[in-house]
C-alpha cells in the first residue's frame, strides 16, 4: 500500500459517487432550484455568466455549449482574474450570474459577485454550503447537492457543480419560454440514459486502466485533446494530473494541437489521449488515432463510436450521442484515469521523493472564514 492509499481510496469513493449523485440533481431539480425559480419570475436576462476557479472555472466551460444552443443566449465564462477585462465592453444589470464555490468561501469569487450584484445582475450562489458568505451574498443560494467531499481533490463535485449548473439554466429556459418543452424534455431524457449508463462506463474505464497502468507510469508528460466543445473535461483532468503525480499535463482543442503540441510525441515519453465525441470532429479524432499508432506513437482513445468495451489503446464508452452532453459522459471516465494513475504512482512509490514547496492559497488567503 502507497503512502496516501487511505485518502486515494476516499477520492475514489466519491467518483463512484458520480452517479448516485447524477440521479440525485436529476431527480430533485424542481425542489432544488425552487427557490431560484420563484426569484426570479418575471426576470428576462439577455447573458448568462458562470463564474468560478480552478474546477468550478472548468465545470462552467464544460456547460456553456449546452446552455447557448438551449436558451439562445450569450453564456460567458470566467474567473475573478477576468473580471476587469469583462467591464471593458459589458454591462450586468441584465445577467445571470452563476457563482460557484463548493466550500462557499472563495474570497475572490465573494468580492466579484459583491461588484455585479451591485451593479444589478442576479447572482445564483452555487455552493455545498447554504450558510457559507457565498450563500449570504447572493440573489438566490441552491445547493450543490454533490454532498460532503471532504478532500482537496475535487472529483463527484465537480460534475455536480456542472450538472446544476446546466439544470438551472435549463429550468430557467423553460419557465421563461426560451426553452420549449420537447427541447426540454429531449435533453432531460438524454440526462437520465447518461447517469443510466454511468456506471457500467465506469467499470469499463477501471478495466481498461489496470490494463494500461503499468505502461503508463513511465510516460513523463500527457497530453489531452477533443473538439472545441470539450475544452472543459480536458482542461479539468489535466489539472488532476498535474495535482496528483505531478507530471506535466495539458489540454489542446484538436487543431491546435496540430499546429505543435503533436510535436512532444517526438519524445517517446510523451503521451496523448484523445476524446472522441461521436458529434463534432469524429472523423477528424479517430483519423488522428488510427495515424499516430501506425507509427507506434503513443496514442489513446477514449470514444463514443462502436461497441462498449476496450482495447489496449482504445476505450469505447455507452453513449447517448448528444455532443452538447459529452461532458457528463466523459468526465467521469476520465477521473477514473486520473485517479487510477494516482494510486498506481502512490502504491509504487513513484510519488515518494516529491516534496511540495508549501500551500499558495495560504500565502494569499484564498478562502475567507
Amino acid at each position: 500500500m502507497g503512502k496516501n492509499a487511505e485518502y486515494i481510496q476516499r477520492v475514489i469513493g466519491y467518483v463512484e459517487e458520480n452517479v448516485p449523485v447524477t440521479k440525485a440533481i436529476l431527480a430533485d431539480r424542481k425542489e432544488v432550484c425552487g427557490a431560484f425559480l420563484k426569484n426570479v419570475q418575471g426576470k428576462s436576462f439577455e447573458k448568462i455568466l458562470l463564474f468560478g476557479i480552478g474546477s468550478s472555472y472548468n465545470a462552467g466551460l464544460m456547460v456553456r455549449p449546452l446552455l447557448e444552443a438551449a436558451l439562445q443566449l450569450e453564456v460567458v465564462v470566467a474567473s475573478p482574474a477576468m473580471y476587469e477585462q469583462l467591464c471593458r465592453s459589458r454591462r450586468f444589470d441584465d445577467a445571470l450570474l452563476i457563482a460557484a464555490s463548493q466550500s462557499g468561501k472563495s474570497a475572490a469569487t465573494i468580492q466579484v459577485v459583491k461588484e455585479l450584484k451591485s451593479q444589478g445582475a442576479f447572482v445564483v450562489g452555487l455552493t455545498g454550503n447554504l450558510a457559507s458568505p457565498l450563500a449570504q451574498e447572493s440573489s438566490a443560494a441552491v445547493d450543490i447537492h454533490c454532498g460532503e467531499e471532504n478532500s482537496s481533490v475535487m472529483t463527484k463535485g465537480v460534475l455536480a457543480t456542472a450538472m446544476m449548473m446546466a439544470v438551472i439554466g435549463l429550468e430557467y429556459g423553460l419557465v421563461s419560454g426560451r426553452l420549449s418543452e420537447e427541447a426540454y424534455g429531449k435533453i432531460m431524457g438524454d440526462l437520465n440514459g447518461i447517469a443510466g449508463n454511468m456506471q457500467e462506463n465506469l467499470d469499463l474505464a477501471k478495466g481498461w486502466c489496470a490494463q494500461n497502468l503499468e505502461d503508463w507510469s513511465r510516460y513523463r508528460s500527457f497530453s489531452l485533446i477533443g473538439n472545441a466543445d470539450s475544452t472543459g473535461v480536458t482542461l479539468e483532468i489535466a489539472l488532476k494530473v498535474m495535482e496528483s503525480i505531478f507530471l506535466p499535463s495539458d489540454s489542446f482543442e484538436v487543431e491546435e494541437y496540430l499546429h505543435g503540441p503533436h510535436l512532444l510525441l517526438s519524445r517517446k515519453s510523451a503521451a496523448l489521449l484523445s476524446l472522441d465525441s461521436a458529434g463534432m470532429d469524429h472523423e477528424k479524432l479517430s483519423r488522428i488515432h488510427a495515424f499516430l499508432r501506425e507509427k507506434n506513437a503513443l496514442s489513446y482513445q477514449i470514444t463514443q463510436a462502436g461497441e462498449a468495451g476496450f482495447t489496449r489503446d482504445s476505450l469505447c464508452i455507452r453513449s447517448v450521442k448528444n455532443g452538447l452532453l459529452d461532458f457528463a459522459e466523459f468526465l467521469p471516465v476520465l477521473q477514473v484515469f486520473s485517479i487510477s494513475l494516482w494510486e498506481y504512482f502512490d502504491r509504487q512509490g513513484l510519488l515518494d521523493e516529491c516534496q511540495m514547496p508549501g500551500d499558495l492559497s495560504g500565502a494569499l488567503a484564498t478562502k475567507v472564514k
